[in-house]
């Protein structure tokens, strides 16, 4: 890469932003079942959810994630849980007591038998749409009170 290009840093992206890049991933590379990616030898294979992610995330379907893209990773996940299970909403337990896990969840709605990459798609955008609603509102709410005027003037 040349100094003067922009280098994107993926690490600035939010959760939304991801789950947008992971839907428009899967549209140009494809949707695969099973595992996070059809093949590890290829540099674009097709993806699960997941695996858009990582993809969006890291770059390469074998890369490790450092700490940050850990986070990242996390983030998105919940963000794409929280919007095929509402009853799950607050991601501290699941019904029965045992902590929830939004991998699993989204693992398995990827898996289940007739899953379409339209689905995943729309999910994705979806869940991406909402995680930005639901930061726009808490913004709002938690935006610091400003005076009209400086100096008491």
């Amino acid at each position: 890469m040349h100094p003067t290009q922009n280098q994107v840093d993926r690490l600035d992206m939010s959760p939304g932003d991801v789950l947008r890049y992971a839907a428009l991933y899967v549209q140009r590379h494809g949707f695969h079942q099973g595992d996070m990616f059809a093949s590890l030898t290829t540099p674009t294979p097709p993806a699960c959810a997941q695996g858009a992610v990582k993809m969006v995330i890291c770059g390469n379907p074998q890369a490790a994630y450092t700490p940050d893209e850990a986070v990242l990773f996390d983030e998105t996940n919940r963000a794409l849980a929280r919007h095929l299970d509402r009853e799950y909403l607050g991601w501290e337990h699941d019904p029965t007591g045992v902590p929830a896990a939004p991998h699993a969840l989204v693992a398995e709605w990827n898996d289940e038998d007739g899953r379409t990459a339209d689905e995943l798609v729309t999910a994705m955008t979806d869940a991406a749409d909402e995680y930005d609603t639901r930061q726009a509102h808490l913004k709002a709410a938690y935006a610091p009170v400003c005076p009209t005027t400086v100096g008491g003037a």
